[in-house]
């Protein structure tokens, strides 16, 4: 057991390391060879993929999933911001199959941070079913929390 508990502690260690920033700031980089150089590994607990709108744009955040709530800045500062719906296609590639992806909406949001997430929301349905399909085909269990 206790070998175990090692295993997964260096297991996150080693992914946290994997992951580079895309960037810190209100624009985001969209630089496709970035998204190239991600190295996702699975997660035993899933991952959680947050939406904001950005002027004309969406960015995305995926995170390790936890048994704990995110604040707004982790979730928005996070190593793994993207900008764009086929920069988040790009980052899905990355992901081993079947893993868990579970896309957080305000109405989750509203129910467990209590109304206080800013612009964090879910963009229109026509990209959320392209999104859906998308994990579809690459295998990715996208679960979007309503």
């Amino acid at each position: 057991m206790k070998k175990l508990q090692f295993f997964f502690a260096i297991s996150l260690i080693v992914s946290s390391f994997c992951f580079i920033k895309c960037s810190r700031e209100n624009n985001h980089d969209t630089d496709p060879a970035k998204v190239d150089k991600f190295s996702i590994l699975h997660s035993m607990k899933g991952w959680e993929l947050y939406s904001w709108p950005d002027g004309n744009g969406w960015n995305y955040s995926i995170l390790t999933g936890t048994n704990r709530l995110k604040t707004y800045s982790e979730v928005t500062t996070n190593n793994i911001v993207i900008v764009g719906k086929e920069s988040l296609m790009m980052l899905l590639d990355k992901f081993p199959a079947n893993e868990e992806i579970f896309w957080i909406s305000e109405g989750w949001l509203d129910r467990t941070w209590g109304g206080n997430y800013e612009n964090l929301s879910l963009p229109d349905s026509n990209t959320i079913i392209e999104i859906e399909d998308y994990c579809i085909r690459k295998g990715l269990v996208l679960t979007v929390n309503y």
